[in-house]
């Protein structure tokens, strides 16, 4: 292998793992309501990727369905 490939496979290395590591990467939390979340069981909810302390609320829609609004 070429000294100038070996270098270039070394940089697109280094940027495949900040971009794995999430360097570059900003998660955008849910809006709205969602059917699939995960609760805490007290009316408190999370959709991923949504994180703590950023909560929604579980609540019914029209056909009786629970869901997790923001």
């Amino acid at each position: 292998m070429k000294n100038s490939n070996l270098k270039n496979a070394q940089k697109l290395s280094r940027e495949s793992q900040k971009q794995i590591l999430g360097g570059d990467l900003i998660l955008v939390c849910a809006t709205g309501c969602h059917r699939n979340y995960l609760s805490d069981g007290s009316g408190r909810c999370i959709v991923p990727p949504c994180t703590s302390p950023n909560f929604g609320t579980e609540s019914k829609d029209a056909n009786g369905r629970w869901q997790c609004c923001y």
